[in-house]
């Protein structure tokens, strides 16, 4: 089944450069902005598909005009019991399956300023992690590695002393590490474990691999 290659450009109060939103929207076959994400995708050019949002934190010309572009548009009520990202991303599921295709799904503008938002955005990405979700920032590049989706992610010679972390999101996690200055094989993490915190990339050859549980592997720009 073909891919509908998805990007979310979140709300963050500390969004990604426009720069790098507009190198990440080239390609996309689905761009959602959320509240916020319309003055991002604004500055960087990108016109977004959906645009998705209670209007609580946006500036409202930047919020008119992604509704004036945008081919259509969701609104949600200030007060709800989940997050704007969550209607996000079953949106995002329901266009691809209308497509007849799974959604391959990355996001942006998603963990800066509130660190009690990036924690609950690492939940709907466990939620969510048969869609082999990643996260694009200006410092770091985040794959959420599970057996139900994406389970490995392997680097080359660019990322050559590049700094990697690697934490399990759930119970009984079990990676395999290897290029890196400390390897791993086959073991078994608990949720938070600092175990796989700052290694480095000494090889070409190097990579992580989740055979069990969920798994989230950062490397730092």
């Amino acid at each position: 089944m073909s891919a509908m290659k998805t990007l979310i450009i979140d709300g963050s109060p500390e969004p990604s450069s426009p720069e790098l939103v507009a190198w990440l929207a080239d390609g996309m076959d689905y761009i959602v902005a959320v509240d916020r994400g319309a003055v991002t995708c604004r500055a960087a050019g990108v016109v977004p598909n959906l645009f998705v949002g209670d209007e609580d934190s946006a500036d409202p010309d930047a919020v008119a005009w992604a509704k004036s572009v945008a081919g259509e548009d969701l609104w949600l009520p200030v007060e709800k019991d989940d997050t704007d990202l969550f209607h996000v991303i079953a949106a995002a599921r329901a266009e691809a399956k209308r497509r007849g295709e799974v959604c391959d799904l990355t996001l942006t503008c998603a963990t800066g300023g509130r660190p009690d938002h990036a924690l609950a955005i690492y939940g709907l990405l466990i939620a969510n992690r048969d869609l082999g979700p990643i996260v694009i920032e200006d410092t770091f590049d985040l794959s959420i590695l599970s057996p139900e989706g994406l389970d490995y992610w392997e680097l080359d010679e660019r990322e050559i002393g590049k700094t990697f972390s690697a934490i399990a999101l759930l119970p009984g996690t079990e990676i395999s590490i290897w290029g890196m200055r400390w390897e791993l094989e086959g073991k078994v993490m608990e949720p938070l474990d600092d175990l796989g915190v700052s290694n480095v990339v000494v090889d070409a050859d190097s990579g992580v691999r989740c055979d069990e549980g969920c798994l989230a592997a950062f490397l730092f720009k």
